[in-house]
C-alpha cells in the first residue's frame, strides 16, 4: 500500500500558545519557510514529525481537538508539527537558507 500524500497546508492549531501544524511529514525548513511566508512570525521550536489523530469535541466551539497519536493507530496521520517557544531553544535556518 502506498503512502499517501498530503501537501504542505499549515494552519494554528491551538488556542494561546501557537501551535501550527500541517498534515504529513514535511522537510521541517520547507514548513518553516512557507509559516514565515504565510505571516506566522512568533518563534518556534524546530519542526517535528509525529502522527495525530482529531477527536470530536465536546466544546461547542470546535469541532475537533487534535491529540497525539502512534503510527498505525485507528485514525492517526502523519504530521509536521512546532510550537511556540520562548528563549534560546527555536528554529535557526541553515546557513544561507531563507527562513
Amino acid at each position: 500500500m502506498s503512502a499517501k500524500h498530503y501537501p504542505l497546508d499549515i494552519k494554528r492549531v491551538d488556542e494561546d500558545t501557537y501551535i501550527l501544524m500541517s498534515k504529513g511529514h514535511h522537510d521541517p525548513h520547507e514548513f518553516m519557510r512557507k509559516a514565515r511566508e504565510e505571516g506566522w512570525t512568533w518563534p518556534l521550536r524546530t519542526p517535528v514529525h509525529t502522527w495525530m489523530r482529531a477527536v470530536p469535541s465536546r466544546a461547542p466551539e470546535y469541532n475537533c481537538i487534535y491529540v497525539e497519536a502512534a503510527e498505525g493507530e485507528r485514525g492517526a496521520w502523519p504530521a509536521t508539527y512546532a510550537y511556540g517557544v520562548y528563549g534560546d531553544d527555536h528554529y535557526q535556518a541553515p546557513v544561507g537558507a531563507q527562513p
